[in-house]
């Protein structure tokens, strides 16, 4: 954690980067084990968690969950999935080879390219970002 933010967005950016690179090893991971009998994809979703911190952190609380009506006092409140962090499954949906793996190469290969330029991009917005400031700094010495 930095000693001060250069703005609200920076910690979700930076989030968005370990996630991104989290995802990254385990669509590799997924690659690897293309051979591994009874081997099931594995992903990470982080998006909805992402879009509630920047929600929070920008005062954007609209929810869009219908609350669940609680009739007796007694009842057990309902857990909100969407507020914890972010949780890695397993994606199926697949055909199973023979061997019963469910790695599909160009599913893979197409969701490296995905995650990939995600990245690159959330790296070249956090760039611009970092020299919009450092112009800043640099502008008010002269002042």
């Amino acid at each position: 954690m930095a000693i001060f933010d250069i703005s609200k967005s920076y910690g979700v950016v930076n989030k968005a980067l370990d996630y991104r690179s989290l995802r990254q090893d385990l669509i590799s991971s997924n690659i690897s084990n293309i051979s591994t009998p009874f081997y099931r994809p594995k992903d990470i979703h982080f998006e909805t968690y992402l879009t509630n911190q920047a929600n929070k952190i920008f005062k954007n609380e609209k929810s869009k969950i219908l609350d669940l009506a609680q009739t007796n006092p007694r009842h057990l409140k309902p857990i909100d999935f969407s507020k914890t962090n972010p949780s890695i499954f397993y994606r199926d949906g697949h055909l199973a080879k023979n061997d019963g793996n469910s790695v599909d190469l160009d599913v893979e290969t197409s969701e490296l390219g995905k995650n990939s330029v995600m990245y690159n991009a959330l790296i070249n917005a956090s760039k611009k970002h970092k020299g919009i400031f450092s112009y800043a700094m640099e502008s008010s010495k002269n002042i």
